[in-house]
């Protein structure tokens, strides 16, 4: 009996390992043939701006929702599509305020805007138990900090430095699906953008239109199961190239469902 165990392990392990990516099995169906799917999730987002200070004016911590829209293919070259608007959980929860009278008291935001996250991409690889696919993203965002400023005389102010309002970029991104058994399916995700406009700059912010674009990259890990669960982590960074260094980070833990569309 004590060999049970390691027997009925081998037993799954060599079962997995026949596993075929194409044949994965979701809800009773096969994953990829169903093509285009709506993932709604509970979200736990952590946003942080290490270099602003106090850092409890600029730094949230809080439960939202969020969304995706996923059409998949794992056909030679086939053509992927993923978008992300993480606004949208955030307004929803309350816990960020995007518009023209956002930062008129101290505090930073960084998240998406009207055209969010939006990934194209064509498989460039697909081996029997992982694909790989290649492709650019365009993507925007909303951001700003401001903060709270006394003069010699007691007297106080606030300022809004570059960057800030609406920013719209585009960069290069990959994704992989690797089949770990059955039953598990690891999607993973890099974007990286680079912003060349500030169409909406806030009203009350810095005037300065030429300055240097922020950079952003975002990384995703979501494990995805064939009865219809997910969970993923997702991280967010902001790269601000100006003298101000507000550079932003936003970390985040996921479990959702997927709606076959």
């Amino acid at each position: 009996m004590r060999f049970l165990p390691l027997f009925l392990l081998g037993l799954w392990l060599n079962t997995s390992l026949k596993a075929q990516l194409s044949n994965f099995q979701y809800l009773g169906e096969d994953y990829f043939d169903k093509e285009l799917y709506l993932g709604v999730s509970l979200r736990y987002s952590d946003l942080q701006f290490p270099n602003a200070l106090p850092a409890e004016r600029h730094n949230i911590s809080a439960w939202t929702g969020d969304f995706l829209l996923y059409r998949t293919n794992m056909n030679p070259g086939g053509f992927r599509y993923v978008l992300r608007n993480k606004l949208l959980g955030e307004i929803f929860y309350n816990i960020q305020n995007v518009g023209d009278e956002v930062y008129r008291d101290e505090g930073s935001a960084f998240s998406h805007f009207l055209i969010g996250a939006n990934t194209f991409s064509w498989n460039a690889v697909v081996k029997d138990r992982w694909a790989l696919s290649i492709g650019f993203n365009i993507s925007d965002l909303m951001i700003g900090s401001t903060f709270r400023q006394r003069d010699s005389l007691g007297g106080e102010s606030f300022f809004t430095p570059v960057p800030h309002g609406w920013y719209i970029g585009a960069g290069p991104s990959l994704m992989a699906d690797i089949l770990l058994t059955d039953f598990f399916l690891l999607e993973l995700q890099a974007d990286y953008t680079f912003h060349f406009s500030n169409p909406v700059p806030l009203s009350y912010g810095e005037n300065s239109p030429n300055h240097p674009k922020p950079r952003q990259s975002f990384w995703s890990a979501h494990l995805v199961t064939g009865w219809g669960l997910y969970t993923g982590l997702e991280a967010s960074f902001l790269y601000d190239q100006t003298i101000y260094n507000g550079n932003a980070q936003k970390l985040e833990w996921q479990v959702g469902f997927r709606f076959m569309m």
